[in-house]
C-alpha cells in the first residue's frame, strides 16, 4: 500500500500546461510560426499572458525548474536543495501558476 503522503493528486492538464511551459520557456521573446500549428500559438500565448504578470524573482524560480531538463518534480527538488527554499511554497507556487495557465488556455 502506497504511503498516502506520499501521493499527489495531479490535475489532466499538468502534463499539457508544463510542455507548454518548457515551449514557451525555449522562446519567450518572439514565437516563430513557420512550421507551427495554431496550437503552439494558443499555447505560448496562453503562458505569455500569465508569465508577464510574474515578478521577476518568480519568473526566475520558474526558469530554473523548467530549465533543468528533468521532470518537475526533480527539478522542484533540486531548486530548493540549492537554494534552500521551502519545497511545499514552491509546489504551491507552481501549481497555481500552471492553474492560471490552463486556465487561461482553456482548459478549465
Amino acid at each position: 500500500m502506497a504511503d498516502e503522503k506520499k501521493m499527489r493528486t495531479r490535475c489532466y492538464y499538468t502534463d499539457y500546461v508544463n510542455h507548454m511551459v518548457r515551449f514557451f520557456l525555449s522562446t519567450p521573446d518572439k514565437l516563430d510560426m513557420e512550421g507551427k500549428r495554431k496550437a503552439d500559438l494558443d499555447n505560448w500565448l496562453a503562458v505569455q499572458a500569465v508569465w508577464y504578470k510574474l515578478p521577476d524573482d518568480s519568473k526566475q524560480v520558474l526558469k530554473t525548474i523548467f530549465g533543468l531538463h528533468h521532470r518537475v518534480s526533480e527539478g522542484v527538488r533540486m531548486y530548493c536543495e540549492q537554494t534552500g527554499a521551502d519545497e511545499y511554497k514552491t509546489w504551491v507556487f507552481i501549481t497555481k501558476t500552471c492553474a492560471a495557465i490552463a486556465k487561461r488556455r482553456g482548459l478549465v
